[in-house]
């Protein structure tokens, strides 16, 4: 028994120094010097503008040798621009940073490599993969928002159920743009009550608008009451400027997470792997949440939710590769064109 323990321990030790596990083992020091020697970093991020240049530019800032590029894609441009490459064998690319279920399309491709940064070690669980393809950068919490101009907090909802008393027919919005939300919700109820309870809302009349922007700026006016399925950031940040929004953590509070990872063929993977510490670590992470974005991170400002201990329900990504069927029945359920 003690030689096959020996055995398997010198096979690690075999493995490691081969280099399979060079990312996760080689230390800060060798990776600045090979990024140098790269000299360029190429990002490809969805998150707003705003964001994403402010995070490349902090990079910028602490290694200047190093030429960091960025290029804002959207959630659709992003899987056809890296997928139109991969299967072309052109090889731009070192970091990617998109959406859970974005990048889940891009993964089921084979497009990325592990990397397990230092930085991940601050991360829960549900806020990185286990054999470190990814990990998230921040996270939107679901929650009911609604006018406090035209509802009084004592009446406002305190659950999803609340949503189906008669009062609120025809006074609530929908954000219809993709079906996650949907198919987040049957993720936790189960799928037998989660089509009970969307059959149900789908009789309150609701209004639908094509995103969460446009659905709180209708919400603001006071043209409706409640939006049913709002950001908690999105009213976080509209309360800064002004807006009579809040917001109820109905159970379950889903958390779509935006991931941060490494390509598999990247031209410059010492800055790329470079970036990914970066956007995690504190100073990043203090970027982001000066932005209103929501961090897992420990030791970062948490947000409202945080602070009051809310359960979040990460939404599972791998939910992507049913997304054709999921958006069939949300858009028949709620009888959208």
């Amino acid at each position: 028994m003690a030689r096959c323990l020996t055995t398997g321990m010198v096979a690690v030790v075999v493995l490691l120094l081969s280099g399979v596990f060079a990312p996760a083992a080689e230390d800060r020091d060798a990776i600045v010097a090979k990024a140098k020697e790269e000299k360029t970093l190429v990002v490809y991020n969805s998150m707003e503008l705003i964001d994403a240049s402010a995070l490349v530019e902090a990079f910028k800032k602490k290694y200047p040798y190093i030429d960091a590029k960025l290029f804002r894609l959207g959630g659709t441009q992003m899987p056809v621009r890296v997928l139109q490459e991969h299967r072309a064998g052109v090889h731009l690319v070192d970091a990617i940073q998109a959406g859970d279920f974005v990048f889940y399309e891009i993964a089921r491709a084979d497009v990325f490599q592990p990397y397990d940064s230092p930085e991940r070690r601050a991360y829960p669980d549900d806020f990185k993969d286990k054999d470190g393809l990814w990990t998230s950068t921040s996270h939107n919490a679901g929650v009911i928002s609604y006018n406090s101009n035209l509802v009084k907090s004592e009446d406002a909802p305190k659950s999803y159920d609340d949503l189906l008393t008669p009062k609120w027919k025809g006074k609530m919005l929908l954000d219809i743009n993709g079906p996650e939300w949907y198919a987040g919700m049957l993720q936790v109820l189960g799928r037998e009550k989660g089509l009970q309870y969307m059959k149900s809302l789908a009789k309150q009349d609701l209004n639908f608008r094509q995103s969460k922007v446009l659905a709180n700026q209708v919400l603001t006016s006071g043209e409706f009451n409640l939006l049913v399925n709002n950001y908690e950031h999105l009213v976080q940040t509209a309360k800064k400027k002004g807006a009579p929004l809040e917001s109820v953590a109905a159970y379950p509070v889903l958390s779509r997470v935006h991931t941060i990872a490494l390509a598999r063929s990247a031209p410059h993977p010492n800055a790329g792997r470079l970036y990914i510490d970066f956007v995690l670590s504190e100073e990043g992470q203090r970027i982001l949440r000066g932005f209103g974005r929501s961090s897992s991170r420990k030791g970062i400002e948490p947000d409202e939710l945080q602070k009051k201990g809310v359960k979040l329900y990460v939404t599972d990504m791998s939910l992507a590769k049913d997304l054709g069927l999921m958006d069939k029945e949300f858009k028949e359920i709620f009888g959208i064109k």
